[in-house]
């Protein structure tokens, strides 16, 4: 059995993204003692930091949080290191999204977008799975609101096909999805980060030379495990 790590990542009212991440055990072992290290590693360097403390791509990169005492640099190394070690574990990354702003001019009633965003990755990582032959996937994402809706839909989705959801039924996914803070799992993290750093090169100019240098190290650490890269009405 594989498992799915499943992250979410908006960009104001514009753009709504979901990331899935792949992984066998080997990957995820390799993955969850990767950024261990990395914790480590910036509290050897890092006066205060705690190795436990969790990446999370929007923290590390405006220095908030549990993020807010450690020097930029340092920050952009942990965050390119995090992708590194993404990009070295054998998983497989699928990003999806849709652009709001011409789903809404397109459609009078449209679909909610959090759904319709992650069907549509669900969809893809089934049609995933079931190409890496004869294997299911367990689902785990971060907490989230409508935690209770997303298990009902998946239930809909493997139960039959869903007019502007999926193509056909999900016949590859396990049980539900489960949901759990994000604080507590490696993998959710490295799907956070993965996540929030290909949203922000599709949809943000950095002026600085710097973080845009940074910025397409992670990006490209990141497409080396990139399966399946698509945003609707984009």
């Amino acid at each position: 059995m594989r498992a799915v790590y499943v992250d979410e990542s908006a960009r104001d009212t514009h753009y709504y993204f979901f990331g899935a991440l792949i992984v066998d055990d080997a990957a995820a072992r390799s993955i969850e003692s990767g950024l261990d290290g990395i914790g480590k590693l910036v509290a050897d360097n890092v006066a205060g930091f705690d190795p436990h403390t969790e990446f999370h791509g929007n923290e590390m990169f405006h220095g908030k949080k549990g993020w807010d005492a450690v020097p930029v640099a340092w920050r952009v190394k942990a965050s390119e290191l995090v992708a590194k070690v993404v990009e070295r574990s054998g998983a497989e990354y699928v990003f999806r999204g849709i652009n709001l702003v011409n789903h809404r001019a397109r459609y009078i009633t449209p679909y909610p977008p959090h759904m319709l965003t992650l069907a549509q990755l669900l969809e893809d990582v089934d049609g995933r799975i079931g190409r890496l032959g004869g294997d299911v996937a367990i689902v785990l994402a971060d907490d989230h609101h409508s935690a209770a809706s997303s298990r009902r839909n998946l239930r809909d989705f493997k139960i039959g096909s869903v007019p502007g959801y999926t193509q056909g039924q999900l016949t590859n996914l396990s049980d539900t999805i489960y949901f759990g803070p994000s604080h507590a799992s490696r993998l959710l993290q490295a799907t956070d980060i993965a996540t929030y750093f290909m949203n922000r090169k599709r949809t943000i100019v950095e002026r600085d030379p710097r973080a845009r240098a940074a910025l397409e190290r992670i990006v490209a650490s990141v497409r080396q495990r990139l399966v399946s890269e698509y945003v609707w009405l984009d």
